[in-house]
């Protein structure tokens, strides 16, 4: 008998050693205070300044034509040019030329947009008719509709627990 009683005691003492003991999970080390940046003090020109942010305004080239965004228009690097960039590259005859290709092109899109609506009022108008043949040949006929055909289970289906 002493030895079911060491055996249960054994049993007791593990069972508090690994399971009955809380969940503690280990704390996460303390956060080291580094030293504190002063740059938001300064004013906005200063930290510019300091943290070199001032990049100057946008830039940008296209094809040999050099151009800068100031007061809210592009102009040309040397600032005399009032004209947006794409406008500067091109003559006003190439310009002229784009247009009537581009009204070329828009008005044989909407030619084709045109022939696609109609074909696809077509299809309808022919799937249409098609389904009002279908359901007088199964009034004639007395053939249940198909969605009669598909089975609904009468029964539910129960599981034992």
């Amino acid at each position: 008998m002493n030895t079911i009683a060491n055996i249960m005691q054994e049993l007791r003492d593990y069972w508090a050693d690994h399971f009955s003991r809380r969940f503690l999970p280990k704390r996460p080390p303390l956060r080291r205070i580094n030293s504190i940046s002063t740059f938001y003090l300064l004013d906005y020109r200063t930290r510019q300044a300091e943290l070199g942010l001032d990049y100057g305004p946008p830039r940008a080239q296209l094809s040999d034509a050099k151009f800068v965004f100031q007061d809210g228009k592009w102009q040309g690097e040397s600032g005399l040019s009032h004209r947006p960039p794409l406008l500067q590259l091109f003559s006003s005859h190439d310009r002229e030329q784009s247009c009537k290709v581009m009204k070329k092109e828009n008005k044989a899109l909407l030619e084709e947009n045109n022939y696609l609506k109609l074909q696809l009022e077509l299809l309808m108008d022919m799937l249409t008719e098609t389904t009002a043949r279908l359901h007088t040949v199964e009034k004639k006929m007395d053939i249940p509709t198909w969605h009669t055909k598909i089975k609904k289970p009468n029964k539910v289906l129960m599981l034992k627990s």
